[in-house]
């Protein structure tokens, strides 16, 4: 995207500022992850030069990462919202397709439009096939991968960031103006250093604990609409990932910490460490 999205700017008549723009494959500038920890150049580039927005992508361009013209870098999940209210709009009595591990405010969107939301286990892969089953218009995750089922069934950063275009090309206002339109949304993720036997242990734990949890993938404990807690192993690392929604910025802190500290005292249980 280096070259690509830039070349897609140009010829959509954007004035572009770039940051890290030589290609290297040992990602010498902030590494190949887009994460709210190593953007704050981003932030800064946005802030100083008066843009309307920046966006980040990972190593292989497909997933994109925004920043809203005051500076507020976006999860995944909120550009996400952003896009399906305004697509929706345009393409009422259609399906999105999205992960468990996606925040709840998109069901709250698609009640407007006569539209629907089909979840998946994490992964984009999985998304990706069942949007094709469903004929679906739009598929996410909250990493900040997103399809738009018009174009292709597959993340596209560069056609994403295009969409971003068109929504404020015709919106007329700004971005931070039209997220303040969205839900409310707090969701948060974390990981925590574990093989899968030690994995498994923890979920185990959980599934006798909340014997009614969703376990399609992991463990995915609701609590209500809006406060959740899910965690899983990852398939491509030795961490458990664990994701939380909540009312409110406060309440999910306090959610997070609780469950953190419950996984890590099943982790040190004893009767465990030899395994």
């Amino acid at each position: 995207q280096a070259v690509t999205a830039v070349k897609l700017c140009d010829q959509l008549g954007c004035e572009v500022i770039t940051i890290n723009e030589q290609i290297d494959g040992n990602f010498p500038g902030r590494g190949s992850e887009p994460l709210p920890s190593n953007l704050h150049e981003l932030s800064s580039a946005v802030v100083n030069n008066g843009a309307d927005f920046g966006i980040a992508f990972d190593g292989d361009g497909d997933r994109s990462i925004f920043c809203d013209n005051q500076g507020k870098l976006l999860s995944g999940d909120k550009s996400a919202l952003l896009l399906a209210k305004y697509l929706l709009n345009k393409n009422p009595n259609s399906k999105i397709v999205t992960c468990l591990n996606s925040g709840n405010s998109i069901d709250e969107i698609v009640t407007n439009t006569n539209s629907s939301v089909i979840r998946t286990k994490v992964g984009s892969v999985e998304v990706s096939r069942r949007m094709i089953v469903e004929n679906a218009l739009l598929g996410f995750e909250e990493n900040g991968g997103f399809m738009f089922g018009k174009h292709n069934h597959v993340r596209d950063g560069a056609m994403t960031l295009a969409l971003v275009l068109e929504l404020l090309a015709n919106s007329g206002k700004t971005i931070t103006e039209e997220l303040q339109m969205l839900p409310s949304s707090f969701t948060t993720k974390d990981k925590i250093s574990c093989k899968n036997e030690a994995a498994n242990r923890v979920i185990s734990e959980l599934k006798s604990e909340f014997p009614d949890a969703d376990v399609t993938d992991g463990i995915k404990i609701v609590f209500d609409k809006k406060n959740w807690i899910m965690i899983r192993q990852s398939g491509t690392e030795p961490i458990m990932r664990i994701y939380g929604e909540s009312n409110s910025q406060k309440n999910l802190e306090v959610l997070m910490r609780t469950y953190l500290d419950k996984i890590q005292l099943i982790l040190s249980d004893n009767t465990f460490k030899t395994t």
